[in-house]
């Protein structure tokens, strides 16, 4: 097993580099004004740092051995994993049809209410406070066009 998590580490680490490699032919541009391998280019290096700690942590445990036998996956809820890609994907259908704002306050809504419950204040107030604050930033301080959906929102 600690064979494959460094493989996975491995793998993840040369995927990383292949990214940042194949976004330097892009214009990567500045924080100001990105180019189109700004994303790719930043997400490859994220990639390299975590794939460098994940190396590490298997690495040194491998040559430390654990003396916990606790299960690490032990109190995970799995069965919401499916929950949240339905909604995700739900997201990415009707948010040319419903627009930014409906369809993001809906998206954190759900996740704020059946994700992982939350008071109706937090709910209410956090999925309407979350989405117009991501709208400001995208719409107004970054210039980016958002779907406007049927209703113009």
């Amino acid at each position: 097993m600690k064979r494959d998590q460094i493989g996975c580490a491995l793998f993840l680490l040369l995927f990383g580099i292949f990214v940042c490699w194949e976004a330097r032919g892009l214009d990567v541009g500045q924080v100001v004004k990105p180019g189109p391998g700004f994303f790719p280019f930043w997400l490859g290096l994220a990639l390299i740092i975590v794939s460098l700690a994940l190396l590490f942590h298997f690495v040194r445990k491998e040559i430390v051995p654990s003396t916990s036998s606790q299960d690490p996956w032990k109190g995970l809820h799995w069965e919401k994993v499916p929950y949240s890609l339905a909604a995700l994907l739900l997201y990415a259908l009707f948010l040319e049809t419903l627009g930014y704002l409906l369809a993001t306050v809906l998206l954190i809504f759900f996740f704020f209410r059946a994700i992982e419950p939350q008071k109706w204040v937090v709910v209410i107030l956090g999925s309407v406070i979350t989405s117009f604050i991501t709208y400001f930033l995208f719409k107004v301080w970054l210039q980016v066009q958002l779907p406007a959906g049927l209703w113009g929102l």
